[in-house]
């Protein structure tokens, strides 16, 4: 089994119907805090008496409004026959259409070998406010979807599965309120887990009839001690992946405290050292580590498909235990789907997921958007191309793409004085090769448009606000020209050391270096370079003038670095003399500014 899809309607932060489309292995869902996503876990509980409804000035326009909605959710889980006869028992019911006619228990044979020929069907699932309606519907379209709501009579084939798992027919049946199909989907239940910080799977059970974890983890201990008593190997195995996740676990056991309990507890030797007095047990610790013992466990001993959600890792695992665990579940849960719910971009670099699914809360309501396996494979591609991983990207509403490594470092620090509403939301990322465009033949304004591409065609790819280079020689008028045609924007002087050539500024930074200069001896060199106050800095070379001072001020014995000088002095002037780097904060306001007008 796994979940083809779920809608959520009315609940919580969800207001009109979002469907969120699942696929098998790694789903993905990200966003902010309280943006929706523990909320579409709780749906995949399919608890029929959840009822939060949506609040919020769109649903709740006056003060004092009622809502008299309820929420609703459709979960459609995929399965076939012989997991449905597993599930709920050998005998079971197939309804059958009511449209559906027999002429003779002939055509009603053959209708259930065409039945047992194509097994694979999906349950449809509405549920909420106590009540629940089921459908099955053939996915090769055998046959037209027959609906039930609980307790309903309804027509079916009567069939059972003998003891080597084949199929049985036993005649047709009016099904009763006795039998009833419209509860099948509740047998799934047990087989959804659900992991998070909140659920802390229990240290302590008394003994169960059968060693299947239950889907609150609540036997895990009586689970353990199974294992080890009855899959010496396998308990070991799993000792070993609880290790490479925590190295400071050797062994986990549970052995029994009385007669009729059994308590886990974790060691940090292995058991050949006899060291039990070392033990500690699992209520000791934290979530985090029966979440995982848990899980591997379900991992490593379920014969069948299971789903298993994790509901912000990051909460209750360090990132290293994070990265190592999805590596596991990577290589040992491949039978199984993993949703998983994060907002931290390291989790897009430890797992390759089937879905990426987005969520977006406006202030009011919660919005998806979904990116699939394909799409997310050709974006890496096309943004490793221009040397940018798509961890870069991820939480961010908006892009900055600089010149080089410099402007890199510098400009996140510029935004966060001149424009701090929308630095934190900024992403400063450099371009690949920019400053040698002209010489390598790449034109700039194909390298704006891929990039425009990219973010409109993929959630995951914020929106550009520009391309920024330094002008270099390009004269006002083929500025203008370029920027219409394209993202690209040049700095209103030749060059970001342009900025920077304040006689204060560079004799702090070369005496940072060890060097006794003055900012008299500054002046006197700039004057004699020609920069002074009245110097059009549209066609200075700031760079070559750093370059001459540099050498002549401290005879070569430092030469000037670009990424590791001008950094120093955009800090220098920003704590110092600030209004020196107003035009270039005016600048970039202005162009945050224009951006902003185009998206509204």
């Amino acid at each position: 089994m796994y979940f083809k899809s779920i809608q959520i309607e009315n609940f919580k932060s969800f207001w009109k119907n979002q469907e969120i489309k699942l696929e098998k292995g790694f789903n993905l869902f990200i966003g902010a805090n309280n943006s929706g996503k523990t909320s579409a876990l709780d749906a995949l509980d399919l608890e029929r008496g959840t009822n939060q409804p949506h609040r919020s000035i769109n649903s709740l326009p006056e003060y004092g409004s009622t809502t008299s909605e309820t929420s609703k959710f459709r979960a459609v889980i995929a399965t076939n026959i012989q997991e449905l006869a597993r599930i709920v028992g050998t005998r079971l019911y197939l309804p059958i259409p009511v449209t559906r006619s027999f002429n003779g228990e002939a055509e009603q044979k053959q209708y259930f070998q065409e039945l047992i020929a194509n097994p694979q069907f999906d349950l449809l699932i509405d549920y909420g406010n106590g009540s629940s309606n089921v459908v099955f519907k053939w996915t090769d379209g055998l046959s037209q979807p027959a609906s039930m709501q609980r307790g309903e009579a309804i027509y079916s084939i009567d069939a059972s599965f003998n003891e080597v798992n084949l199929p049985i027919f036993n005649g047709l049946n009016n099904y009763s309120a006795g039998q009833n199909i419209g509860g099948y989907f509740e047998k799934y239940i047990p087989y959804v887990y659900r992991f998070s910080a909140q659920r802390q799977p229990a240290g302590i059970s008394a003994a169960y009839n059968d060693a299947r974890l239950d889907r609150v983890a609540s036997n895990l201990p009586f689970c353990i001690n199974h294992l080890q008593s009855n899959d010496a190997e396998g308990h070991k195995r799993l000792c070993e992946l609880v290790n490479r996740v925590f190295p400071n676990v050797q062994w986990v056991q549970a052995p029994p405290i009385n007669n009729t309990q059994f308590e886990v507890h974790c060691l940090p030797l292995l058991p050949i050292s006899r060291r039990e007095d070392l033990a500690v047990p699992l209520n000791r610790m934290g979530s985090g580590i029966g979440n995982v013992i848990a899980m591997l466990y379900v991992v490593l001993t379920a014969r069948h498909p299971q789903v298993i959600a994790i509901d912000e890792p990051n909460s209750f695992l360090h990132p290293r235990a994070l990265r190592e665990l999805l590596q596991i579940l990577a290589i040992e849960a491949t039978q199984h789907q993993i949703i998983l719910t994060a907002h931290s971009a390291d989790v897009l670099t430890a797992i390759k997921p089937s879905l990426i699914t987005m969520f977006d809360f406006d202030g009011a309501t919660t919005s998806v958007k979904q990116v699939n396996a394909q799409d997310i494979s050709l974006l890496r591609t096309d943004l490793s191309d221009l040397g940018i991983h798509m961890t870069d990207l991820h939480g961010r509403d908006r892009v900055l793409w600089v010149e080089g490594q410099t402007e890199e470092i510098v400009m996140p620090e510029l935004l966060r004085v001149f424009c701090p509403e929308i630095a934190a939301g900024t992403a400063v990322l450099r371009v690949e090769h920019t400053g040698t465009f002209e010489k390598k033949g790449v034109d700039p304004i194909e390298v704006s448009k891929l990039y425009t591409r990219l973010s409109g065609s993929s959630a995951l790819v914020p929106p550009m606000v520009a391309i920024l280079l330094d002008r270099e020689l390009h004269t006002k008028a083929e500025c203008v020209k370029l920027e219409k045609k394209s993202n690209l924007k040049f700095l209103e002087r030749r060059m970001l050391e342009n900025y920077v050539l304040i006689p204060d500024a560079i004799a702090a930074v070369l005496n940072a270096l060890g060097e006794a200069v003055t900012t008299e001896k500054v002046i006197e060199l700039l004057t004699k370079l020609k920069v002074t106050d009245d110097s059009d800095l549209t066609k200075i070379d700031g760079a070559k003038v750093l370059k001459q001072i540099f050498a002549e001020l401290t005879d070569a014995r430092h030469e000037f670095k670009k990424t590791r000088d001008v950094p120093e002095l955009i800090s220098y002037l920003l704590v110092n003399q600030a209004d020196k780097l107003s035009e270039l904060g005016a600048y970039l306001k202005k162009l945050f500014k224009s951006k902003d007008k185009q998206n509204h």
